[in-house]
């Protein structure tokens, strides 16, 4: 784990990894082959709620520790072809889902999705931090409610 970054266990309504410092911004939602093969069946209509709820976050992906051929062979009695389509169709629904091929590499395309986002929030603070006057324009003396008038 990267210098300054802290693991904590808690429960999460949405997703199960987040940034703490904010939990409504970039949402993982992890599965092993077996968890997204019973996701498509038996636990379809459950999934399908978080991934509602999903929409009311900043960006919600699945990352699932495997690859799609191990979620078909995890799967009993749902057609190859009901999972590739349920998953095109929530893909084009709600959020994408991304296939790691292993837990190793999921954890480590999550830790660089995660630390994208903290560059994004980096660079939106710097942008905000400018100088409200650009160099090239004459500087004005009334600022009203925080903004140059």
């Amino acid at each position: 784990m990267p210098e300054g970054w802290e693991l904590v266990r808690e429960k999460l309504e949405t997703g199960d990894v987040v940034l703490s410092a904010l939990p409504e911004g970039a949402v993982i939602e992890r599965k092993t082959p077996s968890d997204m093969a019973g996701c498509i069946g038996a636990n379809r209509e459950r999934f399908e709620r978080e991934l509602k709820r999903g929409r009311y976050v900043g960006k919600l992906i699945v990352v699932i520790e495997g690859t799609l051929a191990d979620v078909c062979a995890a799967s009993r009695g749902i057609s190859h072809n009901a999972i590739r389509g349920t998953l095109a169709a929530w893909t084009l629904r709600y959020c994408s889902f991304v296939f790691c091929g292993s837990q190793r590499e999921a954890a480590d395309f999550s830790f660089r999705f995660l630390a994208a986002q903290v560059r994004d929030a980096e660079r939106m603070a710097k942008a905000i931090s400018l100088p409200a006057v650009p160099p090239h324009l004459p500087a004005m003396k009334k600022p009203v409610a925080g903004i140059l008038a």
